[in-house]
């Protein structure tokens, strides 16, 4: 039903106003009023279900709190009955049954209040009119509030809003300190008194974290006297905080504050201190995940999770990086996976620098071990109980000699890594470690004519060597291929990075991907602006390219087999068709 309708004692055959409200009541009230009252009469018999006071308030030009006490007023005559206030649902009634009145404001006592009231206006500009100062007396006649601590309100309206003023911002704000308790001219003094004196301090923080079109309001206040009063921050402490956040809002920093409050950091070095090894362990976090391969939004949790206790057990941050990097080389790209190592480091009391670059010299060797076992056994999964197995074997006291020796005569089994470890165990039993230790095959004989007659040794190849020796030919061919890819590929590369301006571009575009990572998390509203930066270097970056004559694709090797990528194999394991064996 629409938010206005006739009693049921209403003809509503016609929308007429009777002449009694026109002569009685009319009079008595503002234009606004009067439209309300009229355009509500028309909506009685017009108006559909969807038509409600927000859209009255559109059509009259005014905001719906003015319709609402629009018909308080007309309610207190008992022209209109108010059934409900959400959805606002207004009853009209009939004007010969009409015998309210409103409340009587007892305007002769509010005569000092009325001339300060428009000398304070006056200084900005503004005049009240006859029905404005109604709606004062009435507000003060509705509401505790002293006059003169109104009058307080008003004058801290004034100096905030100036000749923009309006009745209801300096409505909302009494009602708030009401709200609050605070009526009285020494109450709302000694609150708005305190408004003022922080007003330079908290404009301090707003310049500190870049807001610089803000203007303080109660909620920016009440979270200074939090800070200040609840968690014990001095100004400087704040300001230091936000200086380190630099472009956030008032809610981010008072997140940052409440934490620093739990670890005990209220002073300004302690802040500094605090805040910037964050700042160090977060892009550390964000090197790291770049490092394993994992995007981070966020890097708190894995701050807390991982990296600061990486950095309490003392590992450096070159360390970590290189550590991060074996595990993406042994498929152990997570941080999960990385704290394990790290753990079983500390636990062995490996943390320095040399410490870690001597375990990782050792890993580096055993995937360089691992890739000959590779090369000579086709595609063998790299996997962390694959590697542990080299160890094991060098446990065992043979040389890489010896482990390749088993992979080639490993390479025809479906799966080499156990039959090499079937060879490798053989060996070990029979005390053999060295290559020509190994026993050789038994001599062979031929026969001619009648009779039969020794030869000499010959040396035997087996055909799991000749495939060996087929395969490190085959490996060698795109070896060479990819070689000259690459060679090609640095050559541009060299002529490119000639030009001071695309070297200087290539670094700054490698820098803005962590830019850009940081401001995914910290600084979202500065992602466009970076976004366009980004494009504007690339652009830049391909007209120099365009002047060389060189295209983006030759500064990357381009392999010459597109099945293969000059590999020898195809993605299903088997062998390309585009070698080309010399003879």
């Amino acid at each position: 039903m629409a938010f206005c309708t006739f009693s049921k004692d209403i003809d509503n055959t016609y929308t007429l106003v009777e002449n009694k409200f026109i002569t009685k009541y009319l009079p008595e009230a503002d234009g606004l009023a009067v439209k309300v009252y009229l355009y509500g009469l028309f909506l009685c018999q017009n108006s559909d279900s969807n038509f409600g006071v927000q859209s009255m308030a559109e059509v009259l030009k005014t905001d719906e709190e003015q319709i609402r006490q629009a018909f308080a007023f007309w309610q207190d005559y008992d022209l209109v009955e108010i059934l409900a206030q959400e959805p606002f649902t207004v009853q009209y009634l009939p004007v010969k049954s009409a015998v309210g009145k409103p409340k009587k404001v007892r305007y002769e006592q509010y005569g000092d209040f009325n001339k300060e009231l428009q000398r304070k206006m006056q200084k900005v500009g503004k005049f009240i009119s006859a029905n404005e100062y109604v709606k004062y007396m009435r507000f003060l006649e509705e509401n505790a509030m002293q006059p003169q601590a109104f009058l307080l309100v008003v004058e801290y309206c004034l100096n905030k809003q100036g000749e923009s003023i309006s009745p209801a911002h300096i409505f909302n704000k009494a009602k708030k300190l009401i709200r609050n308790g605070l009526t009285t001219y020494e109450q709302v003094e000694k609150e708005l008194s305190n408004y003022n004196a922080h007003e330079g301090d908290v404009l301090s923080i707003f310049t500190a974290l870049s807001l610089l079109q803000r203007v303080p309001d109660e909620g920016d206040y009440a979270l200074y006297s939090k800070w200040t009063e609840t968690l014990g921050f001095a100004q400087i402490g704040i300001l230091t905080a936000a200086k380190k956040i630099k472009r956030g809002s008032m809610n981010s920093l008072d997140l940052t504050l409440e934490e620093l409050a739990e670890k005990g950091k209220l002073d300004a070095k302690e802040i500094d201190a605090y805040l910037s090894h964050r700042e160090t362990l977060a892009t550390l976090t964000f090197r790291l995940g770049r490092k394993l391969g994992v995007k981070i939004q966020n890097p708190a949790p894995y701050i807390d999770e991982y990296v600061e206790k990486w950095y309490d057990y003392g590992f450096e941050e070159n360390s970590l990086l290189d550590i991060a990097l074996l595990c993406l080389k042994t498929s152990r790209n997570d941080f999960d996976s990385m704290n394990a190592v790290v753990k079983d480091l500390f636990k062995n009391g490996v943390v320095s620098k040399e410490g870690v670059k001597e375990f990782l010299k050792e890993k580096n060797e055993e995937l360089k071990l691992f890739t000959k076992i590779q090369a000579a056994c086709g595609s063998i999964r790299k996997s962390e109980a694959t590697l542990s197995m080299l160890k094991t074997w060098k446990e065992w006291n043979f040389n890489d000699e010896m482990i390749l020796e088993a992979a080639k005569r490993s390479c025809s089994t479906s799966n080499p890594i156990p039959y090499m470890n079937k060879i490798l165990s053989e060996w070990k039993r029979e005390e053999i470690f060295t290559a020509k230790d190994i026993p050789s095959s038994p001599p062979t004989s031929e026969t001619t004519g009648a009779g039969m007659r020794s030869t000499a040794k010959k040396v035997f190849v087996s055909p799991n060597i000749e495939a060996v020796n087929a395969k490190s030919e085959r490996e060698r061919y795109y070896a060479l291929l990819r070689e000259k890819a690459q060679a090609r590929a640095d050559k541009f590369l060299a002529k490119a990075n000639a030009n001071e301006r695309f070297k200087a571009l290539s670094a700054e575009l490698s820098k803005m991907e962590l830019t850009l990572a940081k401001a995914e998390v910290f600084e979202p509203q500065n992602l466009p602006a970076l976004e366009k930066q980004k494009a504007q270097l690339l652009y830049e970056r391909k007209t120099i390219l365009d002047s060389l004559q060189i295209q983006e694709s030759d500064l990357h090797p381009q392999p010459i087999c597109k099945k293969c990528q000059d590999t020898g194999y195809m993605k299903n394991g088997t062998a390309c068709s585009c070698y080309k064996k010399e003879n």
